[in-house]
């Protein structure tokens, strides 16, 4: 009982930071796009610690996660419902990973981000969300 609510509490709070440093990246990005600004270097700067932030925190989802279900449901046989929420939750951290390595790339030759991955990137980050948030609320609604 008590390693499932150490490992709620860490799959929690990762998911909380995660959330909240895409949705931060996301407004600095869409705010420089609309002024027609590159980010300043310091903002940039912020933006690739969001960015590596986010992704330890959906690692440390991932980490958390599979022990999780092992002990709670004891397979990992739950449906479709399951299998929706791990493939939302494995583009999700296909895209975290691409946004790193994109913007490693990019802060070591000094140009800014590509715009048209830019663009794309929060609506496969938030069609992703939509397949991990619909996954659980059928996987915990239907007995």
């Amino acid at each position: 009982m008590v390693s499932i609510v150490v490992l709620k509490f860490f799959h929690y709070i990762s998911l909380f930071l995660a959330g909240g440093l895409g949705v931060g990246n996301a407004l600095l990005f869409k705010n420089h796009q609309k002024a027609k600004l590159p980010p300043a270097a310091p903002v940039q700067k912020t933006m690739m610690t969001m960015a590596r932030l986010g992704l330890c925190a959906i690692i440390i989802l991932w980490i958390t996660g599979i022990p999780l279900t092992y002990h709670v449901y004891g397979t990992f046989a739950l449906g479709w419902a399951f299998h929706l929420k791990l493939l939302g939750a494995t583009s999700l951290l296909v895209a975290i990973s691409f946004l790193n390595i994109h913007l490693s790339m990019c802060a070591k030759v000094g140009k800014p981000a590509n715009p048209k991955f830019m663009t794309l990137l929060p609506f496969v980050l938030r069609a992703s969300l939509a397949f991990v948030l619909l996954g659980i609320a059928f996987l915990t609604s239907v007995s």
